[in-house]
């Protein structure tokens, strides 16, 4: 492998051939060095195991004598084949290993999209196969029982990596179809070869190498030997300068002379220099640093700027972005950078600077905004000419055309036996009355072939698998009892003809075949196919096969597949001449180096002058080449080649290690231009920013004593001491070993360390208790993966916090097997605080802050191996992450032996902030209680702050006082709760809504059903599929009932009572009993009482329709389903039952018995043999009517639905209505639910007194055996006062 120095041995000369070549072949090794080894390893162990059964469970971590991690998955086989958008795709499936069984495969990270695998195959001559493929899906076990009939067989989609490699595709299908028994195939999964990630660079790099002078700067960038000299030019839109009276401040005095940038600036006096400068320091927002930079930058072509943590990197690069966009206004400029998150960020300081037409390529983004920006949302407000649409249009229906061809030769290959599409056009060469007798419709066949007709691009394919499968013969067989009863035991001659049975009948060619069976041993009479019987049809079908040839299908697809694929290519060109078109007109394109890659030819086409890269000290010079497309003439590189550097996979190639010093893989083009290491190679001149505004000075003195001595602090950064900590940087030195890693484990060359897991543990859950910190204010660093997984383990289970990790992290994590699956945070009401530590390793940490940065170094050894954290780019990042406070846990000793870490020591040392096992020099800390009492305040009056959030004594205010904002929660904990109350009685009401239309629906619509219904053979399929719309029709509505109850009620419910109990009688005197839970579990009673009630309507209305045996197995099965399932819902109603009774529920617990007898009815309905439950109903009615009348002002109001139940019982009435509008009158004032009137009855039932006079649940408790009192009517009486009355009106005295 050629060095990246040009003095290396070569077969190129120097110059950008040789670069792109150098880069070619760095990148190639980097990604696939380890695929070769774990395909290698991988094919080993297949050799060992064969002829050996697969066991039931085993290993599929593995482990190559080189350290290479991979995943190996057995016992693979081809289920089927599909075509796909992507060409054809592969379903393998696999022997699922224990742990990734049920569902746990697809939260495991295992087989994710988009993801590089290879189909390993070893048959019985020991031959090796390969064949790479891209992930598309994974399937769990679950979802492969239906096809694999058991739960240990799990399955991935894939396609071909090279899917235009005609030769391989052809070869692995062949391999995969023919595999015999003892042949052996194998998964190989790499779980960080990401195909987008490599294969579109990789391919650009190819193709630039057949013309180097495509990328721009090329030979100030890989000069040859005659070209070391050379300027770098101005950029060609130059012209007289520049104004940036965009940048002016909107409060600047009129006065100010408009600041601009002539076109001799780098060649003017210095004097004058430093006029434009301060000149654009005072009209604009710009510091020195940054108003130098911009300067410079646009004046060269080929800039490069320095940016050290927090002086403002992107601000520079939206400014220089807005001056060029007012100079230039009709060339968009292309914005690129490495990751996605970079990009968005960059993307949104553009928007919101008023830069709006910008245009974003890519999928990655996760950002909402985004999405009015991206090519296909653009797409749809842009009209196309009239010969684009023609263009779009025909590549469209070609590959619309190829598509369909494909998916049919895939069920083709599919198939155990032949199909309409390989064989049709075999049968209209060779066999033309076959073929016109299966293409044609026949008419003793019309019902059938008009309704397939509507769903099959012809009707010979429907005729075709008819006749083979023999589905007019299973007609003929069901008739044949008939049949014997029409003819008796009448022989029929050899003509087919019978004195009883007319020859006119079209069954006659089939019984005679039937009565007279054929030897086809001397061949097969095909003149009338559909006279043949199964064994003349199975006969001719392998002759036709046999003719054809086994490959003939296989070489049908392969072509379909390459044909597909250059329509593909013909209709993205089509497509990116109008995406052209739309990208000139916006102002700023921003996509990822990789979409540079792919996008490059659409790109050229736009002739773009302007290119600003972001982050270009991390991006791979292999990557930027990307980004040079031949038109650009000013490009801005900034980022900072001393943070971190490029990602590389191979330590070999990484200039961190003797051997890799040679490749530099891990170089970016930002840090060979201006470091560079190559012998007689010169710098390019670099722009520096030298104003930080992130870190407090004490931060960032330990920038200033290493790498950035130029540095200064803006006036922002002094800020407020940390509070409960003495001092804003401290480093706890310690001599604890680190923990001694299980080499043979996966993840096993990560580390960890136990002693400063616990220690940062402590010192997090201190952080949290002073109160002055806010959710992702802490942000705990570390170099190694296990010490992130140590550190997860141990905050969650002795903290109070939630952890948040990046997406990266739990990648790493769940490799190594350390992330478990439930990785969700519960939700949470409660008042105390709240905080989300943010735990991320250091280079997952680029580019990010946080006001306190705790970092554990981990190594601590006496061999003096210091591991990540030798690396200054590393360390630089670790370092410079933090606001306000800095906290240090390591073994300085150890790392004191690198120059970096020794500058650092030495800071900490001179200002006293480095003790070994000392107790991080804590201040007083403040505490609360949890009923919100401060102490070890300077105020001791602590409950009049309480109440009045100012402090009596020195009139202080404590309400913008982060650690006394809980009394404020405290305060306000009363109108949060009815606040809650609030949302859950609108859930429960637009349950309740959505249960009623429901059931309105079902009713109105069981008419059209009945008559859409056909029990025939060919509809079968489709009347059980209208009987699963029915079925599933309350799906949606019980689907959010119960993720509502399950993901907020209940959590929700126990805060709350745990809240109150800590407000305790300032709140209420009765103890909380709430009862929303209850209520959500009976409206879930409701759904599955209505769905069973559909259920059994639907057996009852086919049973007495239609007498069919091809529909017996799908109303068998329903009703076996619906008596189990109203068996469980009995249970469930039960439970509630007992529940209710504990928390004297009244309502709902007569609610619950009223349904439970109503699935008991179910059940009598649809099994009589099922034991009776007479007495249980019995009692269950008794229970609901005493409720009814020992509460009747909320279980009496279920009165009708009771009687409807009982008649149901009884048999009087077909169905209950147990939704009847007295029961819905409770959920509908539930919706009403007022604030400011929330009380709590004697039982502790929450309920509002604007809507109800008493509780809902309980009410007023009536003994009936005590007779109700007599009103007495004459004590009320006036007579002498009536008749007074009476004769006054009458005129009588």
């Amino acid at each position: 492998m050629p060095c990246k120095d040009p003095a290396g041995s070569t077969n190129h000369q120097s110059g950008m051939a040789r670069m792109l070549d150098v880069q070619f072949r760095h990148l190639r090794y980097d990604v696939f060095e380890p695929v070769i080894d774990a395909c290698y390893h991988a094919s080993q162990q297949l050799a060992v195991s064969l002829g050996q059964p697969t066991p039931l469970d085993y290993e599929a971590q593995q482990r190559t004598a080189r350290g290479t991690q991979y995943f190996l998955f057995r016992d693979v086989e081809l289920e089927d084949l599909r075509f796909e958008r992507e060409g054809i795709h592969l379903r393998l499936s696999f022997a699922c290993p224990a742990r990734l069984r049920q569902r746990h495969l697809l939260s495991s990270g295992h087989l994710e999209s988009g993801m590089l695998m290879a189909v390993i195959g070893l048959d019985a001559n020991m031959t090796v196969s390969t064949t790479f493929c891209k992930i598309e899906i994974r399937q769990s076990t679950l979802a492969m029982k239906p096809i694999t009939g058991n739960h240990f067989r799990a399955a991935v989609v894939a396609s071909f990596a090279d899917p235009t490699d005609t030769d391989a595709v052809r070869q692995a299908l062949q391999g995969l179809r023919s595999s015999r028994e003892k042949d052996k195939f194998a998964i190989v999964e790499f779980p960080s070869v990401l195909v987008a990630g490599y294969d579109w660079i990789l391919k650009h790099l190819q193709q630039l190498s057949s013309n180097s002078t495509e990328v721009a700067f090329s030979d100030l960038i890989a000069p040859t030997s005659s070209q070391h000299s050379q300027e770098i030019p101005k950029p060609a839109y130059t012209g007289r300068g520049f104004d940036l009276s965009i940048l002016q401040a909107t409060n600047e005095d009129d006065s100010c002379p408009t600041p601009t940038v002539g076109p001799g600036f780098l060649q003017s006096a210095a004097s004058e220099r430093n006029n434009v400068i301060e000149n654009i320091c005072s009209t604009t927002t710009l510091d020195r640093g940054q108003a130098t930079a911009l300067c410079e930058n646009l004046s060269r072509g080929l800039a490069f700027t320095q940016g050290p943590p927090g002086t403002g990197k992107t601000y520079l690069g939206v400014s220089l972005a807005k001056v060029i966009l007012r100079h230039v206004p009709n060339k968009p400029i292309l914005v690129a950078c490495m990751t996605n998150h970079a990009l968005d960020n960059f993307l949104g300081d553009l928007v919101k600077e008023g830069i709006t037409k910008v245009a974003r390529l890519g999928n990655g983004s996760k950002e909402d905004w985004i999405g009015k920006h991206t090519l296909a949302s653009l797409a749809k407000n842009f009209k196309l000419t009239y010969g684009e649409s023609l263009r779009i249009g025909k590549s469209y229906r070609g590959t619309e055309s190829l598509l369909k061809d494909g998916t049919k030769w895939c069920e083709a290959l599919n198939s155990q036996t032949l199909t309409w599409d390989a064989v049709r056009d075999h049968l209209e060469r060779n066999y033309w009355k076959a073929f016109n007798d299966l293409s044609k419709c026949l008419s003793r066949k019309e019902a059938e072939i008009e309704d397939i007709h509507r769903k099959r691009s012809t009707a010979g394919a429907f005729a075709f698998q008819h006749w083979s499968t023999g589905g007019d013969l299973k007609d003929i067989e069901a008739f044949k009892r008939e049949i014997r009863s029409w003819f008796g035991k009448t022989k029929l001659d050899d003509s087919g003809e019978s004195e009883d049975f007319p020859q006119s009948s079209p069954l006659t060619p089939s019984v005679h075949r039937l009565a007279n069976p054929i030897d086809y041993s001397s061949g097969v009479p095909w003149d009338d196919v559909w006279s043949l019987p199964m064994a003349g049809r199975i006969a001719l079908l392998a002759k036709w096969e046999s003719e054809l040839g086994a490959s003939n299908t296989l070489d049908k697809l392969v072509e379909i597949q390459q044909r597909y694929h250059a329509a593909r290519e013909t209709k993205s060109d089509a497509h990116n001449e109008v995406d052209a078109r739309l990208l000139a007109g916006q102002d700023v394109i921003g996509m990822t180096t990789t979409a540079c890659a792919k996008h490059w030819s659409m790109l050229k086409t736009l002739d773009l002058q302007t290119l600003i890269c972001e982050e270009a000290g991390e991006i791979m010079e292999a990557q930027t080449i990307t980004t040079l497309l031949p038109s650009i003439t000013h490009a801005i590189f900034i980022g900072d080649p001393l943070q971190l550097r490029p990602q590389v996979d191979q330590p070999c190639l990484s200039l961190e290690t003797t051997q890799g010093s040679k490749y530099r893989l891990d170089e970016s083009l930002f840090e060979r231009m201006a470091m560079p290491r190559a012998p007689g190679a010169q710098s390019l001149p670099v722009s520096k920013l030298n104003l930080q505004r992130r870190m407090h000075p004490d931060v960032a003195d330990l920038m200033r004593a290493t790498l950035y001595p130029f540095l200064q602090d803006h006036p922002s950064t002094t800020r407020l001491p940390v509070a409960g900590m003495a001092h804003r940087t401290f480093w706890l030195d310690h001599q604890e070993p680190e923990d001694i890693p299980d080499p043979l484990a996966v993840g096993g060359r990560s580390y960890s360390n136990s002693f400063e897991c616990a220690m940062i543990s402590e010192l997090v859950r201190y952080l949290l208790n002073t109160n002055d910190f806010d959710s992702g204010d802490i942000s705990v660093l570390v170099p190694y993966s296990r010490q992130l997984a140590c550190l997860k383990e141990r905050l969650s289970r002795t903290v109070n916090c939630s952890i948040a990790l990046s997406d990266e992290d739990k990648e790493d994590l769940a490799d190594m097997g350390l992330l478990d699956d439930a990785g969700q945070q519960p939700f949470r009401m409660d008042v105390e605080v709240r905080t989300m530590v943010r735990l991320a390793t250091i280079d997952g940490f680029q580019g990010e802050e946080a006001k306190v940065i705790i970092l554990s170094t981990v190594r601590s050894n006496l061999q003096d191996r210091v591991g990540f954290l030798q690396t200054t780019n590393r360390i630089n990042v670790a370092c410079s992450r933090a606001r306000n406070g800095f906290y240090i846990v390591g073994n300085s000793t150890l790392l004191r032996t690198v120059d970096m870490w020794g500058s650092i020591i030495a800071d900490f040392h001179s200002k006293e902030r480095i003790e070994l096992d000392s107790e991080f020099a804590l201040d007083r800390i403040f505490e609360m209680s949890s009923f919100g009492e401060i102490s070890d305040t300077t105020c001791s009056m602590a409950e009049a702050c309480k109440k009045a959030l100012q402090c009596p004594q020195c009139g202080a205010s404590c309400g913008g006082v982060q650690r006394y904002r809980h009394i404020r929660q405290f305060q306000l904990a009363p109108v949060t709760i009815e606040r809650l109350y609030k949302m859950f009685g609108r859930k429960m009401d637009m349950g309740a809504s959505s249960i009623r239309k429901d059931i309105e629906n079902l009713d109105s619509g069981f008419q059209w059903f009945c008559k859409s219904i056909d029990m025939g053979p060919v509809a079968s399929q489709q009347s059980a599929a209208l009987i699963k719309a029915r079925m599933t029709y309350l799906m949606s509505t019980q689907t959010a009932i119960t993720q509502f109850r399950d993901q907020v009620v209940r959590k929700a419910e126990k805060d709350v009572e745990q809240t109150i109990g800590r407000l305790g009688d300032t709140y209420t005197s009765k103890t909380p009993s709430l009862s929303f839970k209850c209520r959500f579990d009976v409206l879930y009673l409701h759904c599955r009482w209505i769905q069973l009630r559909e259920a059994t309507r639907i057996i009852q209305f086919v049973e007495k329709a239609y007498d069919s045996k091809l529909m017996d197995a799908v109303i068998g099965t329903l009703r076996l389903r619906t008596i189990a399932e109203a068996k469980e819902s009995i249970q469930e109603a039960g439970m509630l039952v007992a529940e209710c009774r504990s928390k004297t529920i009244k309502r709902v617990e007569a609610e619950a018995l009223i349904i439970r007898v109503g699935f008991a009815r179910l059940i009598e309905t649809l099994d009589t043999a099922e034991p009776s439950q007479q007495k249980d109903v019995s009692k269950w009615l008794e229970q609901a009517n005493n409720l009814a009348a020992e509460y009747p002002d909320t279980a009496g109001l279920l009165k009708s639905s009771l009687e409807s139940v009982k008649k149901y019982w009884h048999g009087e009435k077909n169905m209950a209505e147990l939704w009847t509008p007295e029961a819905r009158v409770f959920w509908e004032k539930w919706g009403r639910f007022r604030t400011g009137s929330l009380v709590y009855c004697e039982h502790g039932h929450p309920y509002t007194t604007a809507l109800y006079r008493g509780c809902p649940e309980c009410g007023r408790f009536v003994d009936p055996t005590v007779p109700a009192a007599q009103p007495d009517y004459e004590s009320r009486l006036n007579r002498d006062k009536f008749l007074e009355v009476l004769q006054r009106m009458t005129g009588t005295h």
